[in-house]
């Protein structure tokens, strides 16, 4: 009894240092570590460079959680596909901080979302269909569903809105429930709120527009000033850019 014993503490103390243990090692001046098998590389680490190269695959698992299937830069997260639970998912979030590992509700709900640049679509909920490019894109939406934004706080503080575009840096960047309106240039509808079915071409387009809904404006800094008005056309340069709360003009 008393030689079983004293193997089994040695026995669990040879485990216990083999699992725990370090592999640590030094390349030489320009050495390179290589996996491989037979003539076949599979991952090489250069001692000069300190680059790895993979030679046939990466696999991440589905990401379904903080600590699962996410590249990270530094400590924070730069790629994943984070979905909620009971979502379908096909979810693409790259940058840093893009997307968030809270999303929720079921279905279509928090799927077919992409988020790439900077904190870009960082507050989703149970949004679908959303595309953000550009950093902070779409940043406050929540549950807003068919928005796509292109360029720098594009849409940035839209919370619950639907179906609108923005292309341009600060394109419909205020607007917060708003929807179907589009925006194209520069700080097109940058000052949008609640206003609907929109349509802005041109730099400063509608810039100032805020609650004014079915109004249209083709050029730059056509109805800029236009803050309430409604059903208005507007076509060229500077074009109705006086008009502050005049409606049905053209």
């Amino acid at each position: 009894i008393t030689k079983l014993f004293l193997f089994l503490i040695i026995n669990f103390v040879i485990c216990n240092i083999l699992i725990s243990q370090n592999i640590t090692n030094t390349l030489g001046s320009s050495g390179t570590f290589t996996i491989k098998d037979g003539s076949t590389n599979y991952l090489t680490l250069s001692q000069s460079t300190g680059q790895i190269n993979i030679f046939k695959t990466l696999r991440l698992e589905n990401t379904t959680s903080s600590t699962t299937g996410i590249i990270f830069k530094g400590l924070t997260r730069f790629l994943h596909d984070y979905r909620g639970p009971a979502s379908t998912g096909a979810n693409t979030f790259l940058g840093i901080n893009a997307g968030n590992f809270t999303m929720s509700g079921s279905g279509f709900q928090g799927s077919d979302n992409t988020g790439i640049g900077y904190n870009s679509l960082l507050s989703l909920t149970t949004g679908y269909r959303n595309t953000g490019v550009g950093s902070t894109s779409l940043n406050s939406n929540t549950t807003g569903g068919s928005n796509s934004a292109f360029g720098y706080r594009s849409l940035t503080n839209s919370t619950t809105g639907n179906n609108n575009t923005g292309v341009g840096s600060l394109s419909l960047y205020s607007n917060n429930i708003g929807y179907l309106n589009t925006g194209v240039g520069v700080s097109s509808l940058s000052s949008n709120t609640s206003g609907n079915a929109n349509t802005a071409t041109g730099c400063n387009s509608l810039l100032f527009n805020t609650t004014g809904s079915n109004n249209s404006a083709f050029g730059q800094e056509s109805l800029t000033n236009s803050s309430t008005g409604d059903y208005n056309s507007a076509f060229g340069y500077l074009s109705l850019s006086s008009n502050t709360t005049g409606t049905n003009n053209t």
